[in-house]
């Protein structure tokens, strides 16, 4: 095991894309200051990695401007930051984006290290790094659109409790109702920036992309690696102090091993490795959801800034990037015919299937968590969860009507309170049923697993018979690799 980065530039970048995606749907109103204060740092990164790719003229190059003057206007934004003692004021940065942010500085180092090597002159080498830099200008559209969410929520929460308290409000004739002072003007500077970069990606993010260079599954033995390693981090993370924004990477990774399986075993069926089952499908993709909807009860419970461990989070992306290698080409999941031809697919699904196997075990561990008594979260983010609950009966509704599960003034101040009843009890009831589904998952796949090839036994002379490890998987046949090395 290493803890040594080992995913290429061009993986990297779609990781920056990914997290930038989770990040927009994920983001809220307490996000806003966090995000705001590391949108700076993460532009810099970027203007870093697009210009160290190999390739640039020398002068003023056009297709450089756009990064140049969101770099400009990123610039400006940092020194307004900067002794800000009014909103959003000195305080933490968003660790999500600070995460995209290193992720950008690791790929710069790996193109300056290795960049002088690249035919920038070719053709395909050419069309590849044009489609390296409408990545970076894509995660940062995507981030930039998420601060501006954020910051619109939280105009919205500072309207409502305005509202609530019997106080008036302007509102705004700009952008949204809710673009309120002190967001509004953030909102206008973050706009700026938003449109640049999707100046530069219209008309061009679908096309550019047709050219990224894939990188051939080479190592058919980086997923199994990848997933053991997942394991052992996981596992430490949890041994240790009990961290909301941990047990969110990990509910969410352990969903995204649950989705690429499914892939995987509907190829392998495909590639005639796996023989059909009715059962084993719907039994992952059960699994899959309930770790998602323990996700999403989780992430309730972190606080803005929360920081994620490093190993951990390293573990996660390889995981991400092992996975993508086998399932997706360039920007798009492969069809199941053509992963049926990867090379390491059977060893690939049979790896997965351990993971499902092993993941009931990892539940369990999981829900021990949601028993603690002493879980806090965000005042405002715990109330609107109470109501919801209450309201989709997936928590007892109260015999004395309705409740205020979370003091308006710990809302207003935005403090850390103790899980309201509701809340508690169905962060419990998702965690009993994630173990149960992911147990019903394990059971499934391991009737469906099977040894390792060179341990099968040979087929019976004559018989026509294939041979088998355990029920339902058939030892692989030679499947020829059609990935060619291109690029990164």
């Amino acid at each position: 095991m290493t803890s040594r980065d080992v995913r290429s530039v061009g993986e990297m970048l779609f990781d920056v894309d990914y997290q930038a995606r989770q990040l927009l749907m994920d983001v809220g109103g307490d996000d806003a200051g966090t995000l705001l204060r590391s949108w700076p740092t993460m532009v810099a990164a970027a203007e870093d990695l697009w210009a160290s790719l190999p390739g640039r003229r020398p002068g003023v190059d056009e297709r450089d401007r756009p990064i140049t003057s969101l770099s400009a206007q990123a610039a400006t934004i940092e020194s307004s930051l900067s002794g800000r003692k009014a909103w959003p004021g000195q305080g933490p940065t968003n660790p999500r984006v600070d995460q995209m942010t290193q992720t950008l500085v690791n790929a710069a180092a790996l193109v300056r290290r290795y960049g002088v090597e690249i035919p920038h002159e070719q053709t395909e080498a050419h069309r590849d790094l044009e489609a390296a830099r409408t990545r970076i200008m894509h995660g940062l559209y995507l981030t930039a659109h998420a601060v501006n969410v954020a910051l619109h929520d939280n105009g919205r929460d500072r309207v409502t409790d305005a509202r609530e308290s019997g106080r008036r409000v302007q509102l705004a004739q700009h952008h949204s109702p809710y673009a309120v002072a002190p967001t509004g003007v953030w909102i206008d500077r973050m706009s700026a920036c938003e449109n640049t970069a999707r100046s530069y990606l219209t008309d061009r993010f679908p096309h550019a992309l047709t050219g990224e260079a894939v990188r051939p599954v080479d190592d058919p033995g980086r997923l199994a690696q990848t997933l053991a390693n997942w394991d052992i981090q996981s596992h430490r993370a949890l041994a240790r102090h009990l961290q909301p924004s941990n047990i969110v990477l990990i509910t969410r990774t352990q969903g995204l091993i649950a989705g690429a399986s499914m892939v995987l075993v509907h190829a392998a069926a495909i590639a005639g490795v796996l023989e059909p089952s009715d059962r084993l499908v719907p039994a992952i993709a059960d699994a899959g959801r309930s770790w998602n909807n323990l996700a999403s009860r989780w992430g309730d419970l972190v606080l803005p800034g929360t920081r994620l461990e490093g190993p951990l989070a390293r573990a996660a992306a390889e995981v991400r990037a092992a996975y993508r290698q086998l399932t997706h080409d360039s920007t798009t999941l492969a069809t199941p015919e053509i992963i049926a031809t990867r090379p390491g697919l059977a060893n690939a699904m049979m790896v997965s299937l351990r993971a499902i196997e092993a993941s009931s075990e990892l539940a369990h561990v999981v829900a021990e968590k949601a028993d603690n008594p002493n879980l806090t979260g965000p005042a405002r983010a715990l109330s609107r969860r109470a109501h919801n609950d209450i309201e989709s009966g997936q928590a007892k509704r109260p015999a004395e009507g309705d409740v205020v599960w979370v003091s308006p003034s710990d809302i207003l101040a935005k403090r850390r309170v103790a899980l309201p009843r509701p809340v508690a009890e169905a962060l419990r009831t998702t965690s009993v049923s994630t173990a149960v589904a992911a147990g019903v998952a394990s059971r499934v796949a391991d009737l469906h697993g099977w040894q390792d090839p060179l341990s099968v036994a040979s087929p019976t002379a004559g018989s026509g018979c294939p041979s088998r490890g355990r029920a339902g998987l058939v030892a692989p046949p030679s499947v020829p690799g059609t990935g060619k090395r291109l690029g990164r």
